[in-house]
């Protein structure tokens, strides 16, 4: 007879004779679990920094966040972009506006310029985690750090450096049992031969891959009307693993004025739309149905070392080509 062990190596049967300790979703949908990662990322100037502050309010107060249910958590906002005089100003605007004053909601602008990647960034991190817990001992901690290029000593698009500010942060979370939101920049465009911008989705983000892999949550920010208003942006979950549902995509309107965010649409995605997970330049490989069955690419040509775009006859196309220029590689949905 096979006994328990010390081991924490488990049968089969010991596996699920195992009970895990309850987990409540901080936001449903597997959106962000307890001790998860999540990366929100998007070009400047898009307003992701206003949704980092209303997901740390959404969460303290446990208020919907952008029509998703979320359960109460301490939230610690480290931002090290502004300085705390204008941080300040926004917070209190967007208090003001949500009529909302949690206390378990906590803010640090970093003097010190601290850097994640090393271990002095590393330990004072930790002291002010420490800190955050100590006042408000109760409740599961959120850590949003924005922006991730400013708590990087490093090179961004550096693996090495990249791996070394993952594994303190795990190193931290494994510690203090938190949760993880980074804001994060998307990459420069690229383009091809024909001026047309190649989007590759969640490879999008700047920096080294080790972000997709490393990550449970991507949420990539999109500005939809950069000429008219720059008020509304396009937010779409470019992966969630420990979701058992799709996502929809969807259109929100941020307030100048209050900067309260508005869901104007929900679109829910297309179940035959293609990966392009994978996509390799300057050729397409492997683009295959969500079915697993292969899109016919019709005549999809190299053209100076570049792509060009393949006629297709069926009834629904589909755009592998990022916004705004409207113009793309199509290929049968």
């Amino acid at each position: 007879m096979i006994k328990h062990t010390l081991s924490n190596i488990d049968s089969v049967q010991q596996l699920l004779d195992w009970q895990p300790p309850v987990q409540t979703a901080l936001i449903e949908n597997g959106i962000l679990l307890p001790e998860t990662r999540v990366v929100i990322f998007g070009p400047a100037k898009a307003w992701k920094s206003m949704l980092s502050l209303h997901t740390a309010f959404a969460l303290a107060s446990g208020s919907d966040w952008l029509g998703f249910k979320t359960s109460a958590a301490t939230t610690l906002k480290y931002q090290a972009e502004l300085p705390k005089s204008l941080d300040r100003d926004r917070v209190a605007k967007y208090a003001r506006g949500a009529n909302s004053y949690p206390p378990n909601v906590f803010f640090k602008t970093s003097y010190e310029r601290v850097k994640l990647d090393t271990p002095w960034g590393t330990a004072s991190l930790a002291r002010d985690i420490e800190e955050v817990k100590s006042r408000a001992p109760n409740q599961h901690l959120v850590l949003i750090l924005d922006p991730l290029y400013n708590l990087l000593a490093g090179r961004i698009s550096d693996e090495y450096d990249v791996k070394k500010l993952q594994d303190n942060l795990d190193d931290l979370k494994s510690r203090y049992n938190f949760s993880i939101i980074i804001i994060h920049h998307s990459r420069l465009s690229r383009v091809d031969s024909s001026g047309v911008i190649i989007d590759l989705g969640s490879e999008e983000v700047m920096g080294s891959s080790y972000w997709n892999n490393w990550c449970d949550t991507m949420i990539r920010v999109k500005l939809l009307n950069p000429y008219t208003g720059a008020d509304k942006v396009e937010l779409s979950f470019v992966l969630a693993r420990n979701t058992e549902t799709i996502l929809p995509k969807l259109q929100i309107q941020w307030s100048r004025v209050d900067l309260q965010p508005k869901v104007l649409k929900r679109i829910q995605p297309d179940l035959d739309e293609p990966s392009i997970r994978g996509l390799e330049e300057p050729s397409i490989r492997g683009l295959k149905e969500a079915s697993g069955r292969e899109v016919d690419a019709q005549r999809i040509r190299l053209k100076e070392g570049g792509l060009k775009d393949a006629s297709a006859e069926a009834k629904g196309r589909h755009s592998i080509i990022d916004e705004p220029s409207g113009r793309g590689l199509e290929v049968d949905a």
